[in-house]
C-alpha cells in the first residue's frame, strides 16, 4: 500500500473508533445540566455514542441549554433501564473513578484507557457514576477495569468534568494515531471511502458482552448448585469470572460450546445416578 493511501486508511480507521467505538455511559446522573455539560464535552473531544441509565428527574431542556452545538448527541441519545443494557453490545468496560480503589480490577491511567479504546480490541465502554456517590457495586460489577483520574487531596469533580478529562486523553491519542480534525460531512481526500472496521482482520471474532451474560449466568448456577457459593460473594464471584472470560476473547460459537457443557454438568450433578 502506497503511504498516502496507508496514511488515509490509518486515520479513516482512528475516525471510526471515535465516533463508532467509544460510548459514553452516563449511570443515573442526578443534574440534567451535567448530562449537557458531558454531550459539550464529548463533540469537543469527537465522541459521539451517549448513553444514559436510569436518570431519576431528567430534563432535556436544561441538559440542551448546557449542551450548545451538542444538542444532537442528546437527541440521539440511548436511555436503558441498567448498565448491563449499556454495554451489552461492548467488548470492553471501564468505570471511572476520582479517587483509588481497592479492589480487585486492574487500574487504568486516562492515557493507558485511551491507548486500550484503539487496541483493536472491539466497542468500548466508560461509565460515569452519579455525582453523589459514584458507581454502585454491583454496576462497578461489569468493568473490566477502572480509570483512576488523578486530582490534588480535593477529589471532587462532576461528570461534565470527568467526561471532557478522560475525552480529552481519548482526543489526545486519537491524535496520535493519525486523526485529523475537520467539519462534520467535509469529504475525505484520497483513500478509499469505506474500510474494514477497526481490529478486523477476518480471523477470531469475540462475542459482543451481550452475548457473554448468558454464560456468566450459566456458570454462576452451576457454582451456586455445586455449593461453590458457599462461603463467597457472589457478586466478586461473578465480577472475576467476567474477568476471565474477557481476556479469553471467546467467540459466539465457544460461548455456546460452554453453556451446553455447563448444562450437561448439571443435569449429571441432579441426576447423578
Amino acid at each position: 500500500m502506497d503511504e498516502p493511501a496507508e496514511y488515509a486508511e490509518r486515520e479513516e480507521s482512528t475516525r471510526r473508533v471515535l465516533r463508532e467505538g467509544v460510548t459514553v455511559v452516563l449511570v443515573r446522573p442526578l443534574q440534567s445540566g451535567n448530562v449537557g455539560a458531558a454531550a459539550r464535552a464529548m463533540k469537543n473531544m469527537g465522541l459521539r455514542k451517549l448513553v444514559i441509565v436510569a436518570p431519576p428527574a431528567f430534563d432535556i431542556d436544561k441538559a440542551r441549554w448546557m449542551a450548545p452545538g451538542a444538542e444532537e448527541l442528546l437527541n440521539h441519545a440511548r436511555y436503558v433501564p441498567d448498565v448491563a443494557s449499556a454495554v451489552s453490545e461492548c467488548r470492553l468496560v471501564v468505570a471511572t473513578t476520582a479517587r483509588r480503589r481497592h479492589s480487585p480490577w486492574p487500574a487504568l491511567e486516562p492515557e493507558q484507557c485511551a491507548a486500550r479504546c484503539f487496541d483493536g480490541s472491539g466497542p468500548v465502554a466508560i461509565l460515569f457514576g452519579p455525582e453523589d456517590h459514584g458507581l454502585a457495586n454491583d454496576e462497578l460489577a461489569h468493568a473490566h477495569a477502572l480509570v483512576h483520574i488523578p486530582t490534588d487531596a480535593h477529589a471532587s469533580i462532576n461528570v461534565g468534568q470527568a467526561v471532557l478529562l478522560i475525552g480529552q486523553a481519548i482526543f489526545a491519542e486519537a491524535r496520535k494515531q493519525g486523526f485529523v480534525a475537520r467539519a462534520e460531512g467535509a469529504g475525505r481526500r484520497g483513500g478509499p471511502a469505506r474500510g474494514a472496521a477497526p481490529g478486523a482482520t477476518g480471523d477470531h471474532q469475540a462475542a459482543m458482552l451481550g452475548q457473554m451474560e448468558p454464560l456468566v449466568n450459566e456458570w454462576m448456577s452451576t457454582l451456586e448448585q455445586g455449593t461453590y457459593l458457599v462461603g463467597h460473594e457472589p457478586l466478586l464471584v461473578s465480577s472475576t469470572l467476567r474477568r476471565i472470560l474477557q481476556r479469553a476473547s471467546l467467540s459466539e460459537g465457544e460461548i455456546s460450546i460452554l453453556r451446553g457443557q455447563l448444562r450437561k454438568l448439571r443435569w449429571k450433578m441432579q441426576n447423578p445416578g
